[in-house]
């Protein structure tokens, strides 16, 4: 039977199945008995001793013991028991019942007899005499858990929910610790509907196995029915990263890629799935289901006969192959599915056209809601025409219409775009503000809920636009004024977007809507004056600008060159030549740290001359029609007409990087950085520039700046792979464009990429997978179909050579297949034995390495483990499960150093999967450094706001980290003991006097005494033995920095910043060394980055306020000191920094007692 999820789901057909386990031979009662002298003839050794020996030879010793009825009941009951378990491992069930009963025959109260023959009638499908086996076992064992939860499982398989249900609860009550009872319950539960009863067991069941495959999946299942489809992907991820040969987690996974509507990752996973079980009836459905959503019908029909041949009486199937047939006119075989789905179940009457021959249907009055609908509404949509050009043409013009008046005009031609494009969500919430300013609230509130269902984005915006359709009382209400005030801010963010789809209308729309919520907002006023300035209403606009001055005086460097002309009248054209030559002589650069975005929005702000901004977008325009020239001249007006303008020089360096002229581009993006220092895509188009021109250092420095500043952003990680394979790392290059592919999976660029890096590793197959994804998002590239011909030629030539050493593909699969029976039966030793064989056999293969890391780490071998996965890195250096398997098997062996080192890679190529921040954060907190503990917890929650491992650890974190600092005393700026807690001087000693923690411990105790040139030899010996340890470099900068060498302090605060970017006393202390160094603009960006981090860092409000000091920004300094002063009111120097704000502002009696504080606590 076939399993779905969500709108597909099925009660009981949707959990991952498992039996009863089996009583191993260390349980049974008779094993200890003695044996009497025995015939030269009989081997009890043999019978009775190692499981590894073949199964026909354990039987043949124990016969000749269990058939000598002459031989001691008990030791021929011993006999049959032993020979009925190698018989189980033939999976011969009827013989091993037959000796079961032998064994019952010679000893009735023997419960493992019992309770193993009721596992084989379950094993062979007969849940009632199974019950019975199990009935007996719980008279004679009353607490017998593993009995419980066997029935419960039979009873499972039979419908008995409810007896099922208290049969776990029954196990769980005997023993808490049962995980399989707590996942089986989970699987009753989900069968009744109750999704979060069923969550909740199936969390206590993987909190006492995390390694719980099957618990694992039928969790994300769980997930998948309430809708939490990316919930349910990270559980199927996980179930794989454990066992990545699982095709029920990779069809589950399918599933879910396919309700997001994911179609080519729903097809990858259901063809793995395929792959690895050919008879996946999941795999083929929800393969079928995404080829439909892309359209390719002849697949999907395909595919869906493939289920309906592995299982004929699947309504589902027949159903949406009906769907389908009709989208393609096949009248006839559409009638002929949908009698047949609706034969199979009556309800699908009325779903589908079953043509005019209705009388095999059941007639069904109401047809109720089918597990298909979604399919079917799919279907629908994909096969509709939607002209979008014509709909956004139509609403351009309506909201000129309602600009200049014309309001019920204008609701009619957003009626008119709605029909030309039903499920454009932009023309109902237009037709809804249109007709709120009309006084039609229903129709209003009705566009709102429709422009919702189609972009949940919206939700803010329509929440806003009908806030102000309420009657506020006269008095108001604060909780009133804090909305209207939300509802401002949306309002203002969303006129960038209009003004980009819809033009300057749609924008000054939203500003007036704005301001008449909030009419206190500067931004509202100041984005209206822009917009105003576009549209050539340059009296408009001042008034604008001087209203937002007034309110915001910050604002006042922002509309100080607001052009002045009359209103309606063009400003006169540049001068090109004077404008260089003033720009020339004036190049004093005010860094803009704030400035971070490329939007229209952050253009239409910081542009102030309204023939830049024209000049701005006409250069983007050009560019992007490859006319690069054109764009570079465009870009030279808006530098001559504003020479500080970001904008101009990072369009100007884009289109010079087109035309191949890196050294311009460099010093074009050069300037940008000045301009705008965490601007993060100027450093990586910088970096990029770097590759091409040869400087490979300096590319990888600016792609992993970019990466710090946005972690998100696609370029700087396609930027670190270009700058890895340029400097010959195609592992790493690897890893950067996977991550780059993950957050932009439609980039073509990037799979071309790694494909070219993956055929540089000999991995043909993988560069030839990547170049058909680029070939399929970008087919008429020539460049991609001739490096996709020599991979193959490659490939082929590769193949040739290895065709006598091949592996034989019908062997390694059944050595896999045994390997996973025995892994399901928990005999793991038996598992890595033919994992071992699959390994013999295909060398190559990562996923064979990791298959038997897992089951040596379940039998403790933990060195055989993580050689094992060591491998699998070594064949794929992208492969992010082995980092994380690594990563478990070094906590097992007390090297949490190191393991934190692969966590911290594997969150570098999937930053957003909140397991690794788990099990990072409990790493950290296994050491004693709770700080970083509770960080990576809290990232883990925000991923994952339902963990409650995570709440629970980040709770403990807390409580360790307030216990911490009570034992501390406060201190100057000088003494920096605190960057690591007492507890790592505690920590586990992973390898005696010689590992990276206990010289790390060496080097703290040497850098407490002063001696800074001994704890950088400690430090150095530290990273030496594990260069991913992050402590090390932060330790060693800090003793640079004590001892004046800052060029070499600022290296490590830098690599200490790329291990752990999270840390915010280390931006702090780089700000400080920077700050020393007269880098202001890069110490505020570090300031401003712990602070961001941690609100409560006391160096990070030091720095920033000196800055502010010596900028004349003396309120805000003041401001600065003073937190920081509350949050360490010992620290001299805060006194010693606020009593010159004060002075600079003449406030000459504040300035005394602050520096009369500051002696006090021993300032100079």
């Amino acid at each position: 039977m076939s399993c779905r999820i969500g709108a597909f789901l099925r009660a009981l057909a949707g959990e991952v199945s498992r039996g009863p386990l089996m009583v191993l031979a260390g349980m049974l009662v008779l094993v200890g008995l003695s044996e009497p002298a025995l015939a030269v003839v009989k081997d009890p050794a043999l019978c009775f001793g190692d499981a590894k020996v073949a199964a026909d030879r354990r039987i043949a010793a124990c016969s000749v013991i269990a058939e000598d009825v002459t031989g001691a009941s008990p030791l021929r009951a011993k006999a049959y028991f032993f020979r009925a378990m190698a018989l189980d491992d033939k999976q011969d069930w009827d013989g091993a019942i037959a000796d079961y009963g032998e064994v019952i025959a010679l000893d009735a109260k023997q419960t493992s007899a019992y309770f193993n023959r009721g596992t084989d009638w379950f094993n062979k499908g007969d849940d009632d005499r199974a019950i019975s086996d199990f009935n007996i076992v719980i008279s004679l064992e009353p607490s017998a858990s593993d009995a419980y939860s066997s029935r419960g499982s039979a009873f499972l398989r039979k419908g008995k929910v409810d007896a099922a249900i208290l049969d776990f609860q029954q196990a769980i009550e005997a023993d808490p610790g049962n995980g399989r009872a707590h996942a089986e319950l989970g699987s009753a539960l989900a069968v009744t509907g109750e999704q979060e009863k069923a969550i909740a067991a199936y969390d206590e069941a993987i909190r006492i196995d995390p390694t719980d495959v099957t618990a694992l999946v039928n969790r994300g299942i769980a997930h998948a029915a309430k809708g939490g489809f990316d919930r349910a992907i990270a559980d199927y991820d996980t179930a794989l990263g454990i066992d990545p040969r699982s095709a029920d987690a990779y069809a589950k996974r399918g599933a879910a890629w396919a309700n997001k509507k994911e179609w080519v990752r729903a097809i990858a996973d259901a063809n793995k799935a395929i792959e690895l079980d050919a008879g996946n009836v999941d795999g083929y459905y929800y393969r079928a289901v995404a080829w439909a959503g892309k359209g390719n019908d002849e697949r999907a029909i395909a595919d869906f006969g493939q289920v309906i041949a592995l299982d004929p009486n699947d309504a589902g199937a027949w159903f949406a192959r009906s769907l389908i047939r009709a989208r393609r006119g096949d009248a006839a075989g559409a009638a002929a599915d949908c009698r047949k789905a609706i034969a199979l179940d009556p309800k699908k009457t009325g779903s589908c056209d079953a043509g005019l021959d209705v009388g095999e249907a059941v007639a069904a009055e109401t047809a109720s809601k089918t597990d298909l609908a979604s399919l079917a509404k799919q279907l629908e949509a994909t096969g509709r025409q939607i002209r979008s050009k014509e709909a956004a043409a139509q609403i351009r013009d309506a909201l000129k219409q309602q600009v200049s008046g014309d309001v019920p005009g204008a609701i009619a031609s957003f009626g008119y775009a709605i029909s030309l494009d039903p499920d454009n969500a932009e023309a109902y919430y237009d037709r809804a503000v249109a007709a709120a300013s009309q006084g039609d609230n229903a129709l209003a509130a009705s566009d709102c809920r429709r422009a919702v269902e189609l972009d949940p984005k919206r939700a803010g915006a329509c929440a806003a636009l009908m806030a102000g359709q309420k009657a506020v009382p006269a008095t108001g209400t604060s909780d009133q004024s804090a909305q209207d005030q939300a509802a401002a801010k949306i309002l203002v963010e969303r006129a960038g977007a209009r003004l980009v789809k819809y033009g300057v209308d749609g924008a000054l729309l939203d500003f007036d809507k704005a301001i008449s919520l909030d009419p206190k907002n500067a931004d509202a006023y100041l984005g209206r004056s822009r917009a105003r300035t576009l549209k050539g209403d340059q009296a408009g606009a001042a008034a604008d600008c001087r209203r937002a001055v007034e309110l915001d005086r910050a604002r006042s460097g922002s509309c100080e060159e607001q052009p002045a002309g009359d209103e309606g009248k063009a400003a006169p054209a540049p001068d090109l030549e004077q404008s260089k030559q003033a720009g020339a002589a004036s190049q004093t650069t005010h860094p803009n740290l704030s400035a971070t975005d490329d939007t229209l929005a952050a253009k239409s702000m910081e542009t102030k001359d309204q023939r830049a901004l024209q000049a701005i977008l006409g250069g983007d325009a050009w560019l992007d029609m490859g006319k690069y020239d054109k764009a570079v001249g465009s870009y030279d007006v808006v530098i001559a007409l504003e020479p500080d303008n970001r904008f101009g020089y990072f369009g100007r360096g884009r289109a010079r990087a087109a035309t191949r002229d890196y050294g311009q581009a460099i010093a074009d993006f050069d300037r940008v950085i000045q301009l705008a220092p965490n601007f993060a895509p100027a450093y990586s188009r910088r970096g990029l520039a770097k590759v091409t021109s040869g400087d490979v250092d300096g590319a990888l420095a600016d792609c992993d700046r970019a990466a710090t500043l946005d972690p998100k952003a696609r370029d700087a990680h396609y930027c670190k792979g270009m700058a890895s394979h340029a400097k010959g790392d195609a592992g790493r290059a690897i890893a950067a464009y996977t991550v780059a592919i993950g957050i932009d999976p439609k980039a073509d660029a990037s799979y071309y990429a790694r494909g070219m890096a993956r055929a540089d590793s000999k991995d043909y197959a993988g560069a030839i997978a990547d170049f058909d994804e680029a070939l399929k998002l970008d087919p008429g590239n020539g460049d991609y179909a001739v490096a996709r011909k020599a991979a193959v030629a490659a490939k082929g030539e590769n193949e040739a050579a290895t065709a006598e050493t091949a592996p034989d593909p019908v062997a390694l699969a059944a050595a896999l297949e045994r390997g996973d029976a025995f892994y399901r039966k928990r005999k793991y030793d038996r598992a890595a034995t033919e994992y071992s064989r699959a390994v013999a056999l295909a060398p190559n293969e990562p996923s064979n390495y990791s298959a038997r890391a897992r089951a040596r780490m379940q039998q403790g071998d933990y060195d055989g483990a993580l050689a094992d996965v060591n491998r699998a890195l070594e064949i794929d250096p992208s492969y992010i499960t082995a980092y994380h398997a690594r990563a478990l098997i070094l906590i097992k062996k007390r090297e949490p150093e190191k393991a934190i080192a692969d966590y911290n890679r594997a969150i570098e190529m999937k930053p957003d999967f909140a397991p690794l921040y788990f099990g990072r954060g409990s790493t950290w907190y296994s050491i004693g450094d709770f700080d970083r503990a509770a960080a990576d917890l809290d990232r883990a929650l925000r991923l994952d706001p339902k963990s409650d491992m995570a709440r629970q650890g980040r709770k403990l974190a807390m409580a360790a980290k307030k216990k911490a600092l009570a034992s501390k005393t406060s201190g100057g700026m000088a003494r920096h003991s605190d960057r690591q807690t007492a507890a790592s001087d505690e920590a586990p000693q992973t390898r005696g006097s010689e590992s990276a923690q206990s010289f790390f411990t060496r080097g703290n105790a040497l850098y407490d005494k002063g001696n800074y040139d001994g704890a950088i030899a400690q430090f150095e010996q530290a990273i030496a033995l594990d260069p991913g340890f992050a402590p090390s470099y932060y330790g060693r900068a800090q003793s640079f920095a004590l001892k004046g060498d800052y060029d070499r302090a600022l290296a490590d605060y830098d690599k200490t910043i790329s291990l752990a970017p999270a840390e915010a006393k280390v931006y702090a202390d780089r700000g400080l060394v920077r700050m020393g160094q007269h880098d202001g603009a890069g110490a505020y960006s570090d300031f401003e980055k712990a602070l961001s981090l941690d609100p409560k860092n006391v160096y990070g409000y030091f720095g920033r306020g000196v800055i502010r000091t010596t900028t004349a920004d003396y309120d805000g300094a003041i401001a600065d000191l003073s937190k920081a002063i509350k949050l360490d009111p010992k620290f001299a120097g805060l006194y010693k920094a606020r009593s010159r704000a004060w002075e600079a502002k003449g406030n000459h009696q504040r300035a005394e007692a602050d520096r009369k504080k500051a002696l006090s606590l021993g300032a100079e």
